[in-house]
């Protein structure tokens, strides 16, 4: 939200300055239309092990591949997405429940993958998780369970969660 509300500041700024001066114009122009249309996104590499995240900008992309073969498992963890709306006098406050999946490489070093509704990371995990042969730790419930990728199935809310 917060990248929104800059690339409209400089689209509005760059499109209120004068023909005198576009040299000020056009980059505040371009940088609001870049920051506006930027995209966070995951690139997953089976065959070489390796993944990325990036950031695509304008059509280009920003990031780094990094190796998984130093990965040690995937953690998911249940957490709260808060939102807050404000307009004139009107104000909502919304909370998602979530899923957040990290790719462990040891006990100070992860990489959060994403964060997503329940029935949504459960088959991106999987796919990542059969993928790059990892097991998944899952933090979601009370407790810690591994969970073996090949029989991972059901919803994260923690009543109707079944492991065949």
């Amino acid at each position: 939200m917060n990248i929104i509300m800059a690339a409209t500041f400089f689209l509005i700024i760059g499109a209120t300055l004068t023909m005198k001066l576009w040299l000020i114009k056009v980059p505040l122009v371009v940088m609001g239309i870049a920051l506006i249309t930027s995209r966070d996104r995951l690139a997953i590499d089976f065959e070489n092990r390796r993944i990325m995240k990036y950031a695509l900008i304008l059509g280009y992309r920003w990031g780094k591949w990094l190796s998984v073969d130093q990965a040690k498992y995937i953690s998911l963890v249940r957490i709260r997405m808060h939102r807050n709306e404000n307009f004139i006098s009107i104000t909502r406050h919304s909370t998602t429940a979530m899923v957040k999946a990290n790719l462990i490489f040891s006990k100070k070093h992860y990489l959060t993958l994403f964060r997503e509704k329940g029935v949504n990371a459960l088959e991106m995990v999987k796919t990542i998780a059969l993928g790059f042969d990892l097991k998944v730790l899952d933090m979601t419930g009370k407790g810690k369970q591994w969970i073996e990728p090949n029989i991972l199935h059901g919803s994260f809310d923690g009543t109707e969660t079944k492991w065949e």
